[in-house]
């Protein structure tokens, strides 16, 4: 099954929640995978994105065995301690009570490429970008091309950079629709930042189709910042 791509806007001066929270997970691990086998997570990662006005997001991705729906079903009615902890915790730091139903429509899976004959688990690297308004369409459109049409050449590129996976789901949250961007492999974060130098026919193609549903700030010819990851399960 595909992964589950997440974001949230962080409240101001809740960043260190989320650094417990990660911390918590990690010092408690049979609580841990107890919790996520009931949930079928098989994989966890977490980062925390500072925006460039100041603002803080963080981002999820998980490899689940169910829907996003499902799996936070098993998490509200769990009686495993560290589940209402995460609950509460994420409450605190977010401003969103689970409990009280979810904050919007399951996270969208738009483009999906992983390298054939990929085993295990690799590093991996996330972002999130707002999508300018308007533009959830066209962005489903690019990603169809890219990620389908255009499939030999997303892989030829992603391969050359050391990439394993990349997956990119659709988020719509009450402030608009935001992207969330997963990577994985040999050193994500230098392969950005070599897509981000290429000159190459499809990475020039992509970069300037991201341009069209993208606002401005969003430059994909520079390397995306480094966001702090808070949690890996793998």
């Amino acid at each position: 099954m595909p992964g589950i791509g997440l974001v949230f806007p962080v409240l101001p001066g809740k960043e260190s929640v989320f650094r417990e929270v990660g911390a918590q997970l990690r010092e408690r691990r049979s609580e841990y995978e107890q919790s996520r086998q009931r949930l079928g997570v098989r994989l966890e990662r977490a980062y925390l994105q500072r925006n460039p006005d100041g603002s803080t997001l963080v981002i999820a991705y998980l490899d689940a065995d169910r829907g996003f729906a499902e799996a936070m079903g098993a998490l509200l009615s769990s009686d495993i301690p560290l589940d209402g902890y995460f609950i509460d915790k994420n409450a605190e730091a977010t401003g969103i009570d689970f409990r009280a139903g979810p904050a919007g429509p399951e996270p969208e899976l738009v483009g999906q490429w992983v390298a054939p004959g990929a085993t295990g688990r690799a590093r991996g690297f996330a972002f999130a970008a707002p999508l300018q308004p308007g533009k959830t369409d066209a962005a489903r459109e690019f990603a169809r091309e890219a990620y389908v049409a255009r499939g030999a050449e997303m892989a030829e590129s992603r391969a050359a950079k050391g990439l394993t996976r990349e997956e990119v789901f659709l988020n719509r949250t009450p402030a608009g629709d935001v992207v969330v961007v997963y990577l994985e492999g040999d050193d994500p974060v230098d392969a950005n930042r070599q897509f981000a130098a290429s000159t190459t026919a499809f990475d020039r193609w992509f970069k300037d189709r991201c341009r069209d549903i993208f606002p401005s700030f969003v430059d994909f010819d520079q390397p995306v910042p480094r966001n702090e990851e808070i949690f890996s399960s793998a």
